[in-house]
């Protein structure tokens, strides 16, 4: 019977079970290691958490009829703003040409004025416009008069 396969065919067929052993232990045992060689992942059971619908009304945010109602304009402090307006008004007519005409001196407001939009809107832009009339006067006296001041909020 041992002559009837030569050395050569016997060490190929031990190395052929060898070899299938392995693959059958590596894939029984071994499956994820072997899988996460080449980039396949496997997702824990652990990790996968689906909440259990009790738990829910904690984390849900509790719905308000007023927030589908439109909002109020809020009441916002603009004295700082009135301030740089004031500050910049008067930066201008004190670097301002003494001989400078009127239309000029409107135009060059109106681009102030278009610097601050939030105050063509405001409840105090009689007062603002008191502000820039005396601050024109005290340079340019009896240039404008105050209803050409209107001109600049358009």
């Amino acid at each position: 019977m041992l002559s009837s396969i030569s050395w050569n065919q016997y060490i190929a067929g031990l190395i052929t079970l060898l070899l299938l052993y392995y693959c059958f232990v590596g894939f029984k045992y071994y499956r994820w290691e072997i899988l996460g060689l080449i980039g396949i992942r496997k997702v824990e059971n652990e990790k996968i958490f689906i909440p259990a619908d009790e738990g829910l009304q904690h984390f849900k945010p509790i719905e308000k009829p007023e927030n589908y109602l439109p909002k109020t304009t809020l009441e916002a402090d603009i004295s700082p703003l009135v301030q740089a307006f004031a500050d910049e008004v008067q930066a201008f007519t004190s670097s301002a040409e003494p001989n400078m005409p009127k239309p000029e001196l409107l135009f060059s407001m109106q681009l102030i004025v278009s610097k601050y939009p939030a105050l063509k809107n405001a409840d105090c832009r009689s007062e603002i416009s008191t502000i820039v009339f005396t601050q024109v006067n005290e340079k340019f006296p009896g240039l404008i008069k105050e209803a050409d001041l209107l001109s600049i909020w358009t």
